[in-house]
């Protein structure tokens, strides 16, 4: 009998249970969101780079300027078509990355919007960016959410990857993670029989190990090597405590060198939650380092909500007193968190983000 089933007709099984009950989360959400992030800073930064060591020129003549906001426009319309006219999960990832790049070019002219003589170089332009950023990375945890996948959003999202998936067939860690969603979905719903059924017809093809892989697995088996050693915790709880007070000293350098003509009533506020989210997020990591020899997961969870602060709050501050000036201590950060997500992952001996999850709790 399951012979007889398409990939059609079990993505419109799919599509007629998610009528029932609201929205579905997708399990690959976070990684589509961090890839549109990772595009859309990148374009953004990128093209502030590039304008400047070229001495911003223009394209276009005669009293014609074409704006890069109208070649993100086009990018981000382009990621739209292909998720409307397509459903494979490659496509989907693609599309993020091209409305990642897309939207960085596009919010980067945001200084001509907000201001009545159109001035790209509007000293606040960057914080607001930033700003954007930050409130669409919240909006994204929103949607997403942290709650494990509910058994109807499970089954949803393995129809809809069985859907997406090449009719060639399926590579093993494929298969387990689709195995894993309809595990986590209801055994009674007759679609739940009919998926497994379908799962099982589905040919398999040969692993094929991507470069990334191949690094990932070796950077796993370091990880794993560094913290079996003696002194790894005791390495850690020095290496964080350094990290923590140099984030405070880098703010300080930045408020010392901003020209004192700069100073106003809102740039002592700014002032102000710049420093005092320093500190907290300093706190925040003390209490990790506190945490550490209980539990190293624990500790883990209390440095990235520390980074956290310094990412979402400290550095809209720092780019609205000294513009690009505080791009360092961002890359050092965004590194760092990436790096301690990384950890918590291998600590649970899992991957980052677990089939029939969405989201990790920070």
């Amino acid at each position: 009998m399951t012979a007889r089933f398409s990939q059609i007709s079990i993505y419109a099984a799919g599509m007629h249970l998610h009528g029932l009950r609201g929205l579905t989360r997708a399990a690959e959400g976070p990684l589509l969101f961090e890839s549109f992030f990772i595009a859309a800073v990148a374009s953004f930064l990128g093209i502030r780079w590039f304008l400047a060591a070229t001495g911003y020129p223009r394209i276009g003549s005669s009293g014609i300027h074409i704006a890069h906001m109208l070649w993100g426009g086009a990018l981000m319309l382009l990621a739209i078509l292909l998720l409307l006219a397509f459903l494979d999960r490659s496509v989907g990832h693609s599309a993020a990355v091209i409305a990642g790049l897309g939207f960085g070019t596009f919010i980067d002219e945001i200084g001509k919007f907000v201001t009545a003589d159109n001035n790209y170089f509007f000293r606040p332009a960057v914080a607001l960016i930033y700003g954007v950023f930050v409130v669409a990375f919240l909006l994204a945890r929103v949607l997403v959410g942290q709650r494990r996948l509910t058994p109807d959003e499970a089954l949803r999202n393995a129809l809809a990857y069985m859907a997406g998936t090449p009719t060639r067939g399926l590579q093993p860690d494929d298969r387990a993670r689709v195995a894993e969603l309809l595990g986590q979905a209801d055994p009674a719903d007759q679609r739940t029989g009919l998926a497994r059924q379908y799962l099982a017809a589905m040919p398999s093809i040969a692993e094929h190990d991507s470069v990334a892989e191949i690094i990932l697995g070796r950077l796993n088996a370091s990880y794993e090597r560094v913290m079996a050693m003696p002194r790894a915790d005791t390495v850690l709880v020095g290496g964080m405590a350094v990290y923590a007070l140099l984030a405070i000293v880098g703010v300080a350098v930045v408020i010392t060198l901003r020209p004192a003509s700069s100073l106003s009533d809102t740039s002592a506020a700014a002032t102000i939650a710049q420093v005092g989210s320093s500190l907290v997020g300093a706190a925040l990591i003390g209490r990790g380092i506190v945490a550490l020899p209980s539990s190293r997961v624990e500790a883990y969870h209390w440095f990235l909500r520390g980074l956290l602060v310094w990412i979402l709050i400290t550095q809209v501050f720092v780019f609205y007193s000294s513009q690009l000036g505080g791009l360092g201590g961002l890359a050092i950060d965004l590194v760092a968190y990436g790096s301690i997500r990384y950890a918590i992952g291998r600590e649970r001996i899992g991957p980052l983000r677990a089939p029939g999850f969405v989201g990790e709790g920070a």
